[in-house]
C-alpha cells in the first residue's frame, strides 16, 4: 500500500506589501503524516530581478538558497514560509515551490506577490458601471477591500484585472 507522507495547509498563498518595506512574507504549514525525507526545489519565479527572497522551511535559509531537504516525523506541522525583498521597487510575480519524497507524493505551493501601487482600486471606482464583481484571493466574491491585500475584478466585458490595495 502507498500512502501519502504529508500534504500542505494552503497550496496557493497571497503576499502582498509596500515596496518600501525591508521584508514581507506570508506561511503556510506542512502537516507531516509518517515519517518521511523530502526535498523542495524552487520550481518557477516571476519575481522582478531587483527583488530577493528566502525560506524558512523551517530553519530560515539566506536569500539564494533555492532547494532543499527536510525529515518530517509524522503527527508534526512544519512552518513553510515565503519572505520577499522588494528592495523599494513595486511589481508582482509569483514563486512556485515542488516539495516531494521522491516517491509517490508531490505538492506545489504557488506565492503570488504584489509590492508597492500596482494596480490601484481607486482607478477603478469611477469606472464602477463596468466593474461585473470583485474576488479576493480565495475566489471569494467581497464588496469591500481590506489594505494590503491582492483582489481579481472581473469586468463586464469579461477581462480581469489584478489589483493591490495598499490602504
Amino acid at each position: 500500500i502507498i500512502s501519502q507522507s504529508f500534504l500542505l495547509q494552503q497550496n496557493n498563498i497571497g503576499i502582498s506589501g509596500q515596496s518600501a518595506a525591508t521584508e514581507f512574507s506570508e506561511f503556510t504549514y506542512l502537516e507531516a503524516l509518517s515519517n518521511d525525507v523530502l526535498t523542495w526545489n524552487i520550481i518557477d519565479d516571476s519575481l522582478p530581478s531587483v527583488w530577493d527572497y528566502s525560506f524558512c522551511f523551517p530553519t530560515c535559509y539566506n536569500i539564494g538558497v533555492s532547494s532543499g531537504s527536510l525529515n518530517i516525523i509524522g503527527g508534526q506541522e512544519y512552518l513553510l514560509n515565503c519572505h520577499i525583498y522588494p528592495n523599494n521597487n513595486s511589481g508582482e510575480g509569483i514563486v512556485q515551490m515542488e516539495i516531494t519524497n521522491g516517491n509517490e507524493t508531490t505538492e506545489i505551493v504557488t506565492w503570488n506577490v504584489v509590492a508597492g501601487g500596482v494596480g490601484f482600486v481607486n482607478d477603478f471606482f469611477s469606472e464602477k458601471k463596468e466593474i461585473n464583481k470583485i474576488y479576493n484571493l480565495n475566489g471569494q466574491v467581497v464588496n469591500q477591500f481590506s489594505p494590503n491585500q491582492i483582489y481579481i475584478i472581473e469586468l463586464k466585458n469579461g477581462s480581469f484585472i489584478k489589483t493591490f490595495v495598499n490602504n
